[in-house]
């Protein structure tokens, strides 16, 4: 299984936090695309993103027109586990994007790749995380590559 761990585009200011649209600067940044990220999204199978708007926002930015799922466990402070759960759902040769937030995104890959709890890895905003796995529990993952749209 490949996952792709993705920390949505830059967001504006605003209030309510779930409402808040992603800065100009945001939307630019999904046209950049380095080396070798093109492949990778070629590959994805399923998306999965946080109900909040700038994560819609960014998946909609990155693959226009793209199919995705939107799920309550990818909120900012949700816990890893219930999604190490959803993952386990998804088949083997599954390539499945995940678009989420700080602190999540960060707590899932050192969850995935380290095993750990509360340790967090560090995810710029547009930041791409490429793991592998045979099964997506707690480290058990392989950190493949890291894409940033914004640098």
């Amino acid at each position: 299984m490949r996952i792709l761990l993705m920390r949505h585009a830059e967001a504006s200011h605003g209030f309510p936090d779930s409402e808040r649209p992603l800065s100009s600067y945001g939307v630019q940044s999904l046209s950049d695309r380095p080396l070798g990220l093109s492949s990778q999204l070629q590959s994805v199978t399923d998306v999965l993103v946080s109900p909040y708007l700038r994560t819609r926002q960014t998946i909609e930015g990155l693959l226009p027109g793209v199919s995705y799922a939107q799920s309550p466990l990818l909120t900012p402070d949700c816990s890893p586990d219930p999604v190490l759960d959803q993952l386990a759902d998804y088949h083997q040769d599954a390539c499945v994007l995940l678009v989420t937030h700080m602190p999540l995104v960060g707590t899932l890959m050192s969850r995935l790749v380290d095993g750990q709890r509360g340790q967090a890895y560090g995810f710029s905003p547009a930041q791409i995380a490429v793991l592998e796995c045979d099964v997506p529990a707690a480290g058990l993952a392989t950190h493949v590559n890291t894409f940033s749209l914004n640098a």
